[in-house]
């Protein structure tokens, strides 16, 4: 069969970027033909000034000078992103507008949106039709894997809008519970949840992609895309604990915390071999909570009072609680029954593989 999958690929962020080669490697591993959804890039290296106070302007101003100042690593960064895209993911011809897309549709049996922040609404807005499938003969067969939103806040025409496109879908599942508890209470559609597509990877299955890391001795690992008020705090303690160095991680020029490595140009495979080698994982980010989970890592995840329930349901799921650390939150120790995990992880990786097999058979029962 060939499917055509709708996702977010084109950022220098590492989860999103993964999520979407886990989804094209599985579809491909389970014999079918997979093309990636390929749409302009917009913006460059450097952010627009923002003209909305005299703060913001100044905000995104020193983020530019700092841009600046690392021009080399941001570009080696971004050039490594792009070499990993064209090494491992197959992908369309880049469609322009959604009129494009709908004049001349990819050849394909199946359409498939999913996974990372896909029906975020206010975000790309002119390519939401995209991810809702709204492209391609009536015919086809669409549905969502791992759909996941950011904040469950649609209006009412928003949600009439998802609803009625939804309609024509075989299959829909959420990556949270609570999300799925979200689209079925205005559509009255059935929802599943399944795993984030970077579960449906083994451990061994990274491991072949990761490449090893510059740092070579034990090591506390620190990863953010937006900065958290706890991580300085968090990471020296478990350094001033362990003894461990702390190595942060960073997909754009902005040095969060003060670490005794920070690395700014890592490629997707170095990023992943920083996690299989590292000794501790915290992490402000739903992926890098979630590769911390797949390396079998003592993994802290940083939450804030709002937008908290990704990294909080990933950790609850997979009975580690006790790792969410919020504004209140005491720090445990670094220590983790992962037996008990690797469990949990296998019996929701099979009920994931599972839905994606009824789907691509045309099955919803």
């Amino acid at each position: 069969m060939k499917t055509f999958t709708v996702t977010y690929h084109h950022t220098t962020n590492y989860g999103a970027l993964l999520q979407a080669f886990a989804l094209h490697h599985t579809i491909k591993v389970l014999g079918h033909e997979n093309v990636i959804f390929e749409y302009p890039e917009r913006g460059g290296m450097y952010v627009k000034l923002s003209t909305n106070s005299f703060y913001e302007f100044s905000k995104t101003l020193y983020i530019n000078y700092l841009t600046f100042i690392r021009r080399k690593q941001i570009q080696r960064l971004r050039s490594r992103f792009e070499q990993f895209k064209k090494t491992n993911m197959n992908l369309s011809r880049i469609y322009t507008s959604m009129q494009d897309l709908k004049e001349d549709p990819p050849d394909a049996d199946c359409l498939i949106v999913g996974s990372d922040q896909v029906w975020n609404l206010n975000t790309n807005p002119e390519f939401v039709p995209a991810r809702f499938l709204d492209f391609g003969a009536e015919e086809l067969l669409r549905f969502s894997y791992a759909a996941s939103i950011e904040r469950m806040d649609y209006t009412e025409d928003q949600k009439e809008y998802v609803r009625e496109k939804l309609a024509r879908f075989k299959g829909i599942s959420l990556r949270e519970e609570s999300a799925r508890l979200y689209i079925e209470s205005f559509t009255g559609y059935n929802c599943e949840r399944v795993l984030d597509p970077v579960f449906l990877l083994t451990k061994s299955d990274w491991s072949e992609v990761a490449e090893q890391p510059r740092i070579k001795q034990p090591y506390i690992l620190c990863y953010q895309v937006q900065g958290n008020a706890r991580m300085q705090e968090v990471a020296n303690k478990l350094h001033k604990e362990t003894g461990y160095p702390i190595v942060s991680v960073n997909c754009d020029s902005v040095k969060r915390i003060n670490s005794h490595y920070t690395i700014f140009d890592a490629s997707p495979q170095e990023f992943l071999g920083l996690y299989q080698n590292a000794s501790i994982v915290v992490s402000a980010s739903f992926h890098g909570t979630a590769f911390g989970i797949i390396y079998n890592k003592p993994t802290y995840g940083l939450v804030r009072q709002q937008g908290t329930r990704r990294i909080s349901e990933l950790l609850t799921l997979f009975d580690m609680k006790e790792f969410i650390i919020d504004s209140k939150s005491a720090i445990p120790s670094p220590s983790v029954d992962y037996d008990r995990v690797n469990t949990r992880i296998e019996q929701e990786r099979e009920k994931s593989i599972n839905f994606l097999l009824r789907m691509l058979k045309g099955d919803c029962s």
